[in-house]
């Protein structure tokens, strides 16, 4: 992996195309051209890039065509991508690396810069009182669990999905709980510190911002539902902003 790293993370694209949808793959694309025009470096999505993902053998779900052909094109053209599997998007079994040149991860990503350990995750189920949550996400991930939801077919499957997207098209994961979530966050992020990490970037909150303790930092990786957040680690050290900030940049 080549810096710089740009990251993003909680795009939560939908099945639809509306025009809130089109502006924000608009958006998405205007920052992937620039990346390309720059010539090197790595995407790092920091999950539920889709708002629903379940990689079918015969089937994906339908809406995400130009979003797949847009992460080709960035991969084709020298700029390296790596996916932190998400709880939205965690069932993948292949499709992405087969077709478009994606590596994807299934727990966290460790990377390095100038001498810096930076330790990526999502971060579901990282709050100390998500006990129900984390066993629901053993159950989810099981071999048993996706073996009976492979038995329903594909259509039914990804319509109802498509539903659930539809009716959740202004989700706001959090704000309600924002004390709680970066109290417990910033406690995972010490643990992070104790094992020699320098660096630590969260998803799945839809926070944004980064907090500096003892010369180590936690980052909050936004979201695309609304901030349109972009992370950006160089040598020079940790940019964030929105999606227009970036561009303005170069």
């Amino acid at each position: 992996m080549l810096p710089p790293y740009y990251i993003i993370s909680d795009n939560h694209f939908f099945m639809k195309s509306d025009d809130y949808e089109k502006n924000r793959r608009e958006k998405l694309f205007k920052v992937f051209n620039c990346i390309k025009k720059r010539g090197a470096g790595t995407l790092i999505i920091g999950g539920d890039f889709f708002d629903y993902w379940f990689d079918y053998p015969d089937k994906i779900p339908n809406g995400y065509e130009d979003l797949l052909d847009e992460l080709k094109k960035l991969n084709s053209s020298g700029i390296s991508i790596h996916y932190i599997l998400g709880n939205h998007d965690f069932w993948d079994f292949g499709y992405l690396k087969k077709h478009i040149g994606i590596i994807t991860h299934d727990g966290n990503l460790i990377v390095k810069i100038n001498n810096k350990k930076i330790y990526l995750t999502h971060g579901d189920g990282i709050l100390k009182n998500d006990y129900g949550y984390r066993f629901m996400k053993k159950i989810i991930r099981s071999k048993l669990f996706i073996r009976l939801y492979t038995l329903f077919n594909s259509n039914f499957t990804t319509k109802l999905a498509n539903k659930i997207s539809n009716t959740s098209s202004r989700y706001n994961h959090t704000d309600k709980n924002v004390h709680i979530i970066k109290k417990d966050v910033l406690d995972f992020a010490r643990k992070r510190w104790s094992e020699n990490y320098d660096m630590v970037l969260v998803g799945h909150y839809h926070q944004v911002g980064t907090i500096n303790e003892n010369n180590k930092s936690l980052t909050f990786l936004g979201d695309w539902l609304s901030k349109y957040t972009v992370t950006m680690i160089d040598e020079k050290g940790l940019w964030q902003g929105n999606s227009k900030e970036f561009l303005n940049l170069f």
